[in-house]
């Protein structure tokens, strides 16, 4: 994560806050606590202070990202450091250098339940506060934060490890007790030449307390107003590091935005789809209306030519030879079997046929319909036959044709 675009809110000596620009300058700014801060739309990096962030610093097997992940976690699990329903805490580990082959790892673990005042959801990143600023190479540093005294260390200018050990009222007896204590603890990992000095940090040390300390530690001992937030871009952070309520609040607000998006964009789409469907109801309008006005014209011309179709139409018989009645019922008589019917009536009206007849049963007289229908000439009639009447095995039927 990079802190080099963002505003930064870090803990100040006392119970305020400080805000410090993206170039690294302290703003005139103090806020109560994070939770209060309007983010006014600028980026947002929180440093917790040590009684809401233990780190912890490690040199482990140097492996690729996702084996560091694992023992990462297995030694956060190992020291009991567990989060809501016993999943592990909410942490981002740090890859700071290597020593020979091992890796050196610090990690940031937030506290479980997370402080209230300290939420702040418009936030896009968590860190320790002294993650953000430049540790001094070789010291051990005291400083104060939020009225607690917290003693870390620094690996290549960057944090490796820091914890609370006293309120800011301690003796130099305890301040010095805790420097040995902590020289013993971290010395196995990174050597006593990563602790070689102390840095007291704050303005409000005095020469005699910084001499005495030197005395009792036995090493130099020297006095920083302020440790100066740093913009560098820490390229082995893991991840993005949110305590479970902002990352949840943030994820309901995504959630949120995407269902804005789409309602918008299917209003967008509804609004879209009625112009077009209006726009096509006009032009079917406007058509309807050129397409009456053209039948008006050709109204009248239609119909003459219509009548001319049917008087022609009822003048066929009588002009075309092949449509006379004689010629009709020889076609027919053509399509007669050698034996089952019989022909009683046969007559032509207003251009129609009609057959009377007998069959020697009714499937004969259905297939001499069938018959009628697939003739070359008679195929020109609608033929249909009402069912047969059977009586003494003679089937008595009735075939009717219209010209089509």
């Amino acid at each position: 994560m990079s802190a080099s675009a963002a505003y930064l809110l870090l803990p100040a000596p006392d119970a305020s806050w400080r805000l410090w620009k993206p170039q690294g300058t302290r703003t005139e700014e103090t806020v109560e606590n994070p939770a209060s801060y309007e983010s006014k739309g600028r980026s947002l990096v929180v440093g917790v202070p040590a009684s809401a962030c233990l780190t912890l610093g490690w040199v482990l097997p140097m492996a690729d990202h996702t084996v560091l992940s694992q023992m990462v976690e297995a030694q956060l699990e190992k020291r009991g450091l567990r989060g809501p329903q016993g999943t592990v805490a909410a942490h981002r580990w740090h890859l700071l250098g290597q020593i020979g082959t091992r890796a050196v790892v610090s990690v940031d673990v937030l506290a479980e339940p997370f402080p209230a005042d300290l939420i702040q959801n418009e936030a896009q990143d968590y860190t320790a506060a002294l993650r953000l600023t430049k540790v001094p190479t070789g010291h051990l540093v005291i400083i104060e934060e939020q009225g607690d005294l917290i003693i870390a260390l620094g690996h290549q200018g960057r944090l490796f490890h820091s914890h609370i050990f006293a309120l800011g009222s301690a003796s130099t007896e305890e301040i010095a007790r805790e420097i040995k204590l902590t020289q013993l603890a971290l010395e196995p990992d990174l050597g006593l030449e990563a602790m070689a000095a102390v840095a007291l940090v704050g303005d409000t040390w005095e020469p005699n307390t910084v001499k005495e300390l030197e005395r009792l530690v036995g090493m130099p001992v020297r006095n920083l107003s302020d440790l100066p937030p740093t913009a560098a871009q820490d390229a082995g952070a893991s991840d993005v590091l949110l305590p479970p309520s902002v990352r949840e609040a943030q994820a309901e607000r995504t959630r949120k935005r995407k269902l804005t998006r789409h309602a918008t964009l299917g209003g967008l789409l509804f609004v879209s789809l009625a112009f077009l469907a209006f726009a096509y109801l006009t032009y079917l309008e406007r058509r309807a209306e050129t397409l009456s006005a053209e039948i008006a014209e050709t109204s009248g011309p239609a119909e003459a030519v219509k009548a001319t179709a049917e008087r022609w139409t009822a003048l066929a018989p009588a002009i075309e030879s092949r449509l006379y009645p004689m010629n009709l019922l020889s076609e027919i008589t053509k399509i007669l079997p050698p034996s089952g019917i019989v022909i009683r009536e046969f007559e032509v009206k207003g251009g129609s046929i009609k057959i009377d007849g007998e069959a020697r049963d009714a499937q004969m007289a259905f297939q001499f319909l069938e018959d009628l229908k697939k003739h070359s000439l008679l195929s020109r009639y609608a033929w249909n036959m009402p069912q047969p009447s059977v009586k003494e095995k003679t089937a008595t039927f009735s075939v009717q044709g219209k010209p089509l």
